[in-house]
């Protein structure tokens, strides 16, 4: 019976075994909120041999709430397992809020796991806390941002004290306060203010509890100032903003005194706008400050006078005066647009000097105007400066005893400038035949002031004398005006020709065995002259015939062993050439030479 009783025993506690998979997490990232995130490790372990797929399911808590500080999860997770053995990291991601605080925790813990095969599977229940820690306490700080004057009898006065910026609070921000030495108001005349900033709150409306003292008296003010700000359950110290705020006045219930109002204006900088960018416009940018016992709270209309040898209406927008919203505390700075206008004028920087001329109110506050920042002199840059290349766009032949050759400059788009402009130049010999003075002459290159181009005659000379037609190659130098320097653009070198009108005859047929070697070429596509034709060459076969530009160098652009009058300029742009032929005549060389002038 004993025996018996034994092996019952040990068979029951043989047929007792551990799970066969057991779920932990195992490792955790913290993270701050700015940063990419932090992360989560779930791990398996156990004896299995195969594969299988465990589902985890999970539970959150803590402090950090989804959707503020972190974006949502999965809670359920399937982890795939093989020989045993398996793991997941999965990211926690922060949100970068405006919540003001240390840190949030995201506490994880697995609920339950279970094998997608028959295994048994326990897990560790303890939970894990993953923290994400705050930056924008950082940058955070609390000052006062309004206030409001109260009276014996009531109202009370009010002060408000906020976050920076957009921030809001994550927790309870208990924030002292004390009036500063320069307040005329003593705690026998107001009680508080006292602050708590609550969770999810950016600002704070604390009571000045106003006593009545039943005593005739001026009107009393208090200046604050914010001495600590304490948050949360370890007593994070916040940034105050360290300089008094006031004055909050207290006025007087049995014979109220009105407080004096006034501001003073002044300029204290000005930016220099440009014509044609209207992100970086001029800017006059006035300060006012508060004069006297209580801020103005009424419009300010300041007048605005502008000097300087800018033209308003035409080198800017008329600018005469502005208006100044009151503001509770007395004191603002407002922006003042100065908007130059776009004239497509070369003129030169030029400048204007704002001076405010007086201010006002409609009941007449005391208001003064103060030049004593104010710039002297505030340049208007002239965009059209940078874009004032002289080019030649045109050009026009000559004849004698005919109409003038000329050539037009111009400025670049739709742009003139502001002044007479003289243009230098000066003439290639390598592309001239024309003689100054005998074959023509030339009045001074002048573009005036207004004009957006000028053409330039080129006055030709009847000589009565025959001559081939002959050429003038110029190149226009720079431009120069009183105040500016014009450079050149890319056009800048033209060549003119001027035909020969004495030619009135029809000249004998050359001898058969002749040779006339032309020293004009046209290949422009108009049916004339289109090919070199040297007539007589028929005469002489087996001819060679080099070509070569004398404007680049004496280079060689054509060459043929035997040339039959067939060449169409191909190779050759417009300019002055030379030629060397040679023929077989009486069983001897003749070499010819010549320049040939190539017309496009």
């Amino acid at each position: 019976m004993k025996l018996t009783l034994l092996m019952l025993l040990l068979c029951s506690a043989i047929s007792v075994s551990a799970a066969d998979y057991h779920v932990e997490i195992t490792n955790h990232a913290n993270t701050n909120e700015s940063l990419a995130g932090g992360s989560y490790t779930i791990t398996v372990t156990g004896t299995g041999t195969g594969t299988d797929t465990i589902t985890v399911n999970l539970a959150t808590s803590g402090t950090a709430v989804v959707g503020a500080h972190y974006q949502a999860f999965p809670l359920t997770i399937k982890i795939p397992v093989t020989a045993g053995s398996g793991s997941i990291t999965f990211p926690v991601v922060p949100i970068n809020n405006r919540i003001v605080e240390p840190y949030a925790d995201v506490v994880l813990a697995i609920q339950s796991a279970t094998a997608k095969s028959s295994a048994t599977v326990d897990f560790e229940p303890a939970p894990t806390t993953l923290r994400i820690y705050d930056d924008d306490s950082l940058d955070a700080r609390v000052s006062f941002t309004g206030s409001t004057n109260g009276t014996e009898g009531g109202p009370n006065a009010t002060v408000t004290a906020s976050l920076s910026s957009d921030y809001i609070a994550g927790h309870t921000i208990e924030i002292v306060a004390i009036a500063k030495l320069n307040s005329t108001a003593n705690y026998g005349d107001y009680d508080g203010p006292s602050f708590r900033l609550d969770s999810g709150q950016h600002s704070v409306v604390a009571e000045i509890g106003i006593l009545d003292d039943k005593i005739k008296e001026d009107s009393e003010f208090l200046y604050f100032e914010i001495v600590r700000a304490i948050g949360g359950d370890v007593e994070y110290n916040y940034e105050v903003y360290p300089y008094g705020y006031g004055p909050i006045y207290i006025y007087d219930n049995n014979d109220t005194i009105a407080p004096v109002r006034g501001a003073e204006i002044s300029i204290y900088y000005v930016g220099s706008p440009r014509e044609r960018n209207p992100t970086v416009d001029g800017a006059i940018y006035l300060q006012t400050n508060r004069v006297g016992e209580a801020a103005v709270n009424e419009p300010i209309t300041v007048k605005i006078r502008m000097d300087g040898n800018a033209t308003e209406g035409v080198d800017y927008l008329p600018l005469d005066s502005v208006v100044i919203p009151p503001t509770e505390l007395g004191s603002s700075s407002i922006i003042v647009p100065v908007r130059v206008i776009d004239d497509n004028i070369i003129e030169g920087d030029e400048y204007i000097q704002p001076y405010l001329v007086s201010a006002s109110t409609p009941s007449g506050d005391s208001i003064t105007v103060s030049n004593y920042y104010a710039p002297t002199r505030v340049p208007l840059y002239d965009d059209d400066i940078d874009n004032r290349n002289i080019t030649i766009s045109g050009k026009t032949n000559g004849k004698e005893g005919g109409a003038p050759a000329g050539f037009t400059l111009s400025y670049p788009d739709s742009l003139v400038s502001a002044e007479d402009v003289h243009v230098n130049y000066h003439v290639i010999p390598a592309g001239t035949t024309a003689r100054k003075g005998v074959d023509y002459t030339i009045s001074p290159v002048v573009i005036p002031a207004g004009q957006h181009s000028a053409t330039i005659p080129i006055n030709i000379i009847n000589d009565n004398q025959f001559e081939f037609t002959e050429f003038l190659s110029l190149q226009i130098d720079e431009g120069l005006g009183d105040s500016l320097h014009y450079p050149v653009g890319p056009d800048t070198a033209i060549i003119v020709s001027i035909e020969d009108n004495d030619r009135l005859f029809t000249p004998c047929p050359p001898d058969s065995n002749r040779l006339d070697i032309p020293n004009v070429f046209t290949p422009n596509g108009d049916g004339r002259n289109d090919l070199f034709v040297i007539r007589g060459l028929e005469n002489y076969p087996n001819s060679k015939l080099s070509v070569f530009n004398l404007l680049r160098g004496g280079a060689l652009v054509y060459r043929s062993e035997n040339y039959s009058n067939n060449w169409d300029g191909r190779g050759a742009s417009p300019g002055l050439y030379s030629y060397i032929l040679e023929v077989k005549e009486q069983g001897r060389t003749k070499i010819y030479k010549g320049k040939l002038v190539i017309i496009k």
